[in-house]
């Protein structure tokens, strides 16, 4: 005996009816349809036998089979990741996966009914527009088109305005996902061991240390020096009979700090029990920060760290990259309504709307850029992760990032029912059961388990194991610190030539004159 015959209507799309019988054969059969659209085949899916009937250009009826023994419930579905995923790419094939449909199935045999996906074509959620109309699923929904959404999608307040919402099923957060920075060579890797206020404390440490050394240095000379002038069975220093005092001592000051702090020999041995005292602390201190230094450039180089072109929100604004977000999505509509000094102002001027490349939708030709680096996709994280697992999945490594700080933290996600709808109160007991035994967020992460290593931060531990060697680039800091110690040293030879010959010079002329005047 043949099925039961019901009809249907489709704008714009593909008509995909699922026949709710679990691994049983498909029809042997299929019917012409008008305008000559026939019913291309069968196509079984995670169990489900699919039945395809092609894409329409206008508004038409079809004649489908559906083996019922009632009437099952239209229920819309569009591509959103992880929940839905309805490919279209070729005009006589689709499949249709996603985590919500073992939640559906759930419903169905809960409540004792069956179900019908809809999907037509690139649909999306749906906004309002300015004339009070709506577009995508929601249009369908107010139009009684379908019984209500087959995913759940967010909540906006012109959705809760005009349309009856379920309990949420999931809690969704926003992020942005780029492609994922490698190890690169440092020129600065060297002075990393230290942030720069580090750097300038340690500055101003050695400055406070040479001026204390100076100064007890000079005092204790200028002590020596007057009990040099009173005893005469004391000899005065040498180095103060030609007026050097200040100088020499400047310069033993000067040579025992660097030394000291770089842990060479000291030229100078301490004298007097201020000196000595002086002396052993800046020791210590020296030791310390050597010894912290060589151990943050080891850390360094054994768990590397990647820096990010951004990791939040407002460095992504300064980031100046192209982004791309859904254009129903309230970061696009958020960002287009915020004043241009704001960061979501910002990040306005940033979006772009790439034209979609035959057998690719938006979503999958916006992830082939953002892991090329050609943009940054800001969606949802569920369907990052989404596309970490799947990208994992087939490379066995992580190709792109998402940025540590997310936002719009709580975006619910519910099912949409026309007003009035019946199916509201039938569904809302049994969805808070299955949230709160843990049963939907059982469902989502198994289906995204390899998406788990990929959410971790660049850096570190999760930086690939393979080692990398040391290149030029590495030690150009430390090529250009020696090249401007070898200028300094130059420039101070030319400098002593010059200033020597000139001496000399006037030497000879002084001697000169002074023969010439004596008689």
């Amino acid at each position: 005996m043949p099925p039961k015959i019901s009809s249907f209507k489709a704008v714009g799309g593909a008509l995909l009816v699922l026949d709710e019988r679990r691994n049983k054969e498909a029809f042997p059969w299929c019917r012409t349809a008008v305008d000559n659209l026939a019913l291309q085949g069968l196509q079984q899916l995670r169990g489900y036998n699919v039945s395809i009937i092609g894409i329409a250009q206008g508004v038409f009826n079809m004649t489908t089979a559906i083996a019922t023994a009632s009437k099952c419930l239209n229920l819309g579905v569009m591509t959103y990741l992880p929940y839905i995923v309805a490919e279209t790419r070729y005009t006589t094939k689709a499949k249709i996966s996603g985590t919500m449909l073992e939640v559906l199935d759930i419903f169905g045999k809960r409540l004792d009914f069956c179900y019908n996906l809809i999907a037509p074509g690139e649909i999306n959620a749906g906004v309002k527009l300015p004339n009070g109309t709506w577009t995508g699923l929601m249009k369908m929904v107010i139009d009684k088109k379908i019984d209500f959404t087959g995913l759940a999608l967010g909540v906006t307040v012109e959705r809760a305005e005009e349309l009856d919402m379920s309990e949420f099923l999931y809690i969704d957060e926003w992020s942005a996902a780029f492609i994922r920075p490698g190890i690169q060579s440092d020129i600065a890797g060297f002075v990393k061991p230290y942030t720069y206020k580090s750097w300038l404390a340690v500055l101003l440490t050695a400055i406070v240390v040479l001026m204390t050394a100076f100064f007890i240095r000079w005092v204790s000379e200028k002590a020596i020096n007057y009990e040099s002038d009173d005893s005469s069975d004391k000899k005065p220093d040498k180095r103060n009979l030609g007026g050097d005092q200040v100088s020499s001592t400047l310069y033993e000051a000067v040579n025992w700090t660097i030394s000291s702090l770089l842990g060479q020999a000291i030229p100078v041995q301490p004298k007097g029990e201020a000196f000595r005292v002086l002396s052993g602390l800046w020791l210590l201190v020296s030791l310390i920060l050597a010894t912290v230094y060589r151990s943050n450039l080891k850390a360094m180089l054994i768990l590397p760290k990647v820096y990010l072109p951004f990791n939040n929100i407002d460095e992504l604004a300064k980031s100046r990259l192209p982004v791309w977000t859904p254009v129903d999505a309230k970061l696009h509509k958020a960002a287009l309504t915020s004043p241009s000094n704001t960061t979501l102002g910002r990040i306005a001027k940033q979006f772009v709307y790439p034209e979609p490349p035959k057998g690719l939708n938006w979503m999958q030709r916006s992830v082939k850029a953002m892991s090329e680096g050609n943009m940054v996709v800001t969606s949802p994280l569920s369907v990052i992760e989404q596309t970490f697992h799947y990208s994992f999945s087939l490379n066995g490594r992580c190709l792109s990032y998402a940025m540590a700080e997310t936002y719009f933290k709580t975006s619910i996600l519910c099912l949409f029912f026309p007003k009035g709808s019946p199916w509201r109160n039938r569904l809302n007991p049994l969805i808070v059961s299955l949230r709160e035994s843990g049963i939907l967020d059982y469902i989502y992460r198994r289906e995204l388990r390899n998406a788990t290593q990929c959410l971790k931060p660049p850096g570190g531990a999760n930086v690939d194991s393979a080692l990398r060697p040391l290149d030029l680039g590495d030690f150009y800091g430390i090529f250009l610190i020696y090249a401007g110690g070898v200028l300094a040293v130059l420039v101070s030879f030319v400098t002593e030539l010059i200033l020597g010959s000139k001496s000399g010079n006037d030497g000879k002329r002084s001697a000169t004159g002074q023969l010439r005047s004596t008689p």
